[in-house]
């Protein structure tokens, strides 16, 4: 086939020319071969075909072009804080001061402490908390908290210059404080049920 292309094309030499001229006026089935080459390139140089509209060759790229993600220019890791004291679990150490319906939780992850306070007043609960990082004496100036029940968001939170922050409403039950720092997002476990 690809002999047969470049004899019709006039891109071999001379002597290989004659040669499969005179080949193919004695070979009745090369003959009939090179004719069947002949028709089609002739049906491929038809001058009524003509290029797609370029809508409808835009609609078929579409089809299989694959979205792009979309740029991160910095990925935000997540931590789980764990609980390292609650003052419901623990019994209190002698001297200790405070109301007893005064709900004392320390939740870590990484280089955070996250101090929290949970009590009643008039028949609603309060939180009260602040982020402290270990090993600094720099408070956290900017991060956005968030009260989850059921991993539903019922609250939110930013701290003060202080890392401080502070939820006025606090459903009954099991629920999860997320913190939002820069490139870091920390979740804990908060259980409320008995801090009446």
């Amino acid at each position: 086939m690809e002999t047969a292309f470049d004899l019709m094309e006039g891109l071999l030499e001379d002597a290989t020319v004659q040669q499969w001229v005179h080949h193919v006026e004695s070979c009745s089935n090369c003959s009939a071969e090179l004719d069947g080459w002949r028709q089609f390139k002739l049906a491929l140089e038809r001058k009524h075909l003509s290029n797609a509209p370029q809508a409808m060759l835009a609609s078929a790229f579409n089809l299989f072009e694959i979205p792009a993600k979309p740029a991160r220019s910095n990925s935000i890791r997540q931590l789980i804080a764990t609980l390292t004291f609650d003052s419901f679990t623990q019994p209190a150490f002698a001297g200790a001061r405070g109301q007893s319906a005064t709900r004392q939780v320390v939740l870590r992850a990484e280089e955070f402490d996250i101090h929290v306070r949970i009590w009643v007043n008039n028949d609603r609960r309060e939180l009260l908390g602040q982020v402290q990082p270990r090993g600094s004496k720099d408070f956290i100036e900017s991060a956005k908290l968030h009260l989850l029940h059921n991993g539903e968001r019922v609250s939110s939170a930013d701290v003060n210059e202080l890392g401080e922050f502070h939820f006025t409403f606090v459903p009954d039950g099991f629920l999860s404080l997320q913190i939002d720092l820069p490139n870091l997002t920390v979740i804990g476990a908060l259980d409320v049920t008995d801090s009446n």
